[in-house]
C-alpha cells in the first residue's frame, strides 16, 4: 500500500480475493502507465504459497520496491517498466503465514478446516492442471503436508490467482519458494520433458548465470520432475500447461537443511534479493522482446483449454 501511495503513477494495488480467514490477497501492478489497460507484455512473480517460506515473501516484494524507486534514475529499469506490466503477488497464503509467525514456525499449508481433525491444503498442489494425477506428486490424505484438497481450485487463494490469469495475458511466471537454491521448470508431474524443454532450459540457465556473480551462489537449473521430486497440481505446471508460458519455481537459499533450511537471517534478505534481481530483470526483458499481441487476443481459448485439461487425471 505504501509503495502505491508513494508512487501513484507507477504502482497500483489490487485486492484480487480473500483467503479462507478473510484476509485480503493483494496484487501489486508496476507499469509506466499503471492506471491504463495497455496492450503490452506482462509478467508475474508470486511468493509464499507455503507459509513457512518467509523469504519467498520478501524477494518479490523487494522487486516492486526496487522498480519504483529506481525508475527515475535507472534507464534500464525505466525501459522495462514503460514496456511491461509487472505483477507481484508476494503473499498467496496470508492465513498460513500468520499461523507460522504466531503459532507454529514450520506450518506449510493454508488453514482450511478439513472437518476430520486436520487443517490445511497445500496451495501448490491445488491448481487445475494434472491435479491429482497420482498420489506421489500430491496426496489425497488431509493430514499430509502435500494434501491437494478436495477438488481442483478448491481454495480461494488459488482461485484468486486463477481469476487474475483469466483477465491478463502473462508472458512468463516465477513462483518463489524455499529452500534448495535451484531453478525448476516443467514438468513437475512427470519425469518426461515438455515440447518446449530446450527453451525452458535455456532461460533457466541464463537466469542462473546472471545470479551467480552477485554473491557466488549457484542456483542449479533443471526440470522439476526429473531432478527434484514429483509434484502435481502445482503453479508452474498449470501456467505452462494451460497458457504455454515459461514458468519457473525458484527455490531460494539456503541450499540444505544443514545450512538453515527455512530460516534466513535478516542480514541475508537483501543479498538474496540482489542475487535474484538480474534474473528478474532478464525475464521481464525477455517477456517484452517475445511479446506478440496476436498470440493472446482470444482469452476464451485459454479458458476452454484449462477447463479441458483440468479434467485430465491418470
Amino acid at each position: 500500500m505504501e509503495l502505491a501511495e508513494a508512487y501513484p503513477d507507477l504502482a497500483r494495488v489490487y485486492d484480487i480475493g480473500d483467503s479462507l480467514e478473510l484476509r485480503n490477497i493483494y496484487a501489486l501492478k508496476i507499469s509506466g502507465n499503471v492506471w491504463a489497460e495497455e496492450q503490452e507484455a506482462a509478467v508475474i512473480f508470486l511468493g509464499c504459497h507455503h507459509a513457512r517460506e518467509w523469504i519467498s515473501v520478501e524477494v518479490p516484494f523487494l522487486l516492486g520496491k526496487y522498480l519504483v524507486e529506481s525508475y527515475d534514475s535507472n534507464a534500464e529499469v525505466r525501459q522495462l517498466v514503460d514496456n511491461c506490466e509487472i505483477w507481484i503477488l508476494p503473499l498467496v497464503n496470508p492465513d498460513g503465514l500468520e499461523y507460522s509467525i504466531h503459532f507454529y514456525r514450520y506450518w506449510r499449508k493454508n488453514r482450511r478446516d478439513n472437518r476430520d481433525g486436520t487443517f490445511g491444503v497445500d496451495l501448490n498442489r491445488n491448481y487445475g492442471y494434472m491435479w491429482g494425477y497420482d498420489n506421489e506428486g500430491s496426496s489425497p490424505d488431509s493430514s499430509s503436508e502435500v494434501y491437494r484438497g478436495p477438488e481442483l481450485f478448491s481454495e480461494p487463494e488459488i482461485q484468486a490467482v486463477r481469476d487474475l490469469f483469466s483477465q491478463k495475458s502473462f508472458q512468463a511466471l516465477v513462483s518463489y519458494h524455499s529452500y534448495s537454491q535451484v531453478i525448476l521448470y516443467p514438468w513437475g508431474y512427470t519425469q518426461a520433458a515438455s515440447d518446449k524443454d530446450d527453451l525452458l532450459a535455456e532461460i533457466a540457465e541464463e537466469m542462473a548465470a546472471l545470479m551467480e556473480p552477485v554473491n557466488g551462489r549457484y542456483y542449479y537449473p533443471d526440470r522439476a520432475g526429473a531432478s527434484f521430486y514429483l509434484t502435481n497440481g502445482d503453479t508452474t505446471d498449470w501456467s505452462f500447461g494451460v497458457y504455454g508460458i515459461p514458468s519457473y519455481t525458484v527455490e531460494l537459499p539456503p541450499d540444505s537443511t544443514l545450512n538453515g533450511e527455512f530460516f534466513n537471517p535478516e542480514s541475508d534478505i537483501l543479498p538474496i534479493f540482489y542475487e535474484n534481481l538480474p534474473a528478474m530483470l532478464y525475464l521481464i526483458d525477455w517477456s517484452i522482446q517475445n511479446y506478440d499481441p496476436h498470440t493472446f487476443q482470444n482469452r476464451e481459448k485459454y479458458k476452454r483449454r484449462e477447463s479441458i485439461r483440468a479434467l485430465r487425471t491418470k
